[in-house]
């Protein structure tokens, strides 16, 4: 009976044993399991988190790719739409006698270039202060990117005022300005004044577009110089005008008939200042 006892004590505590030996490599295979799992959790969202930043990638490099398009696509737009000038320096070293007609389809006839004015004491003809201003204007225009067409070069040219509007017209310019100076019996008059085409001829389409160019430009050209401000005037009688297809205008830079300007108009420092005015003016007004 003691010797069953003994044998059945022993099988118990075998048994508990061997149960309590085989709990521990339980929880360790329970807990290799759960970092396997946990690894491969960690695994599966850095590749998710790779696979993101690799279509985010793809994405910003499509996205530059697109922009830099876009920027070549707004390049050749600003091209295209380059604004055109056409300046036309008045007058020439003769005068030129033969007749044309003052608006398409009249049969009044006008000389087309009289010769024009020349200062009081300097004796400088016009059209020498007409280039000179018109030489720097074009310089400043082009700096800015426009285009720029001239309707003479030379003195020695003398085209008559149909064939000056026509090369605005076959360019189909923005602005073609006109660049003068005036002249009076009275030597105490001076000031810049901008004429502007009435609505006849050709320029009943364009009239009122060149009055509001006109306006803005001789603003900018007296704030820049300070001269006397005499005005927009509107004008039917210039053949430069009414011929014209496209906006245009013509400045009277200053009376070589008054003492002051006809001194002013002979230095490069009041050039330079009336064709930065002008040039100011020019680039507000087509700005739009």
């Amino acid at each position: 009976m003691k010797f069953k006892l003994k044998v059945t004590s022993f099988c118990i505590f075998f048994i508990f044993l061997f149960v309590g030996c085989s709990k521990p490599d339980s929880t360790v295979s329970n807990k290799n399991k759960s970092s396997e799992a946990t690894e491969s959790v960690s695994v599966s969202k850095a590749s998710d988190k790779d696979k993101n930043d690799k279509d985010t990638s793809e994405k910003v490099a499509e996205n530059s790719e697109k922009d830099k398009n876009q920027n070549v696509e707004s390049e050749k737009q600003k091209e295209v739409k380059k604004k055109i000038v056409v300046l036309d320096p008045g007058h020439g070293n003769r005068s030129n006698l033969e007749k044309e007609a003052i608006y398409p389809g009249d049969k009044e006839l006008k000389i087309k270039d009289g010769g024009g004015a020349e200062g009081i004491n300097s004796k400088t003809p016009e059209y020498v202060i007409a280039m000179g201003i018109t030489v720097k204007l074009k310089g400043l225009l082009e700096n800015k990117g426009y285009t720029v067409i001239m309707t003479k070069t030379t003195p020695q040219e003398s085209p008559g005022n149909i064939e000056r509007a026509e090369v605005g017209n076959k360019n189909n310019a923005d602005l073609a300005i006109r660049i003068h100076a005036d002249s009076s019996e009275s030597s105490n008059i001076s000031g810049a004044s901008m004429l502007v085409p009435a609505p006849i001829g050709y320029a009943k389409d364009i009239s009122e577009i060149s009055r509001k160019y006109g306006q803005v430009v001789l603003e900018s050209l007296i704030d820049e110089v300070g001269m006397k401000n005499k005005g927009v005037v509107e004008r039917n009688d210039l053949t430069g005008f009414n011929w014209s297809k496209v906006p245009v205008i013509l400045v009277e830079t200053g009376f070589l008939s008054n003492p002051q300007e006809d001194k002013l108009l002979n230095t490069e420092e009041y050039q330079n200042k009336i064709a930065k005015g002008l040039f100011d003016g020019i680039d507000k007004a087509l700005a739009n």
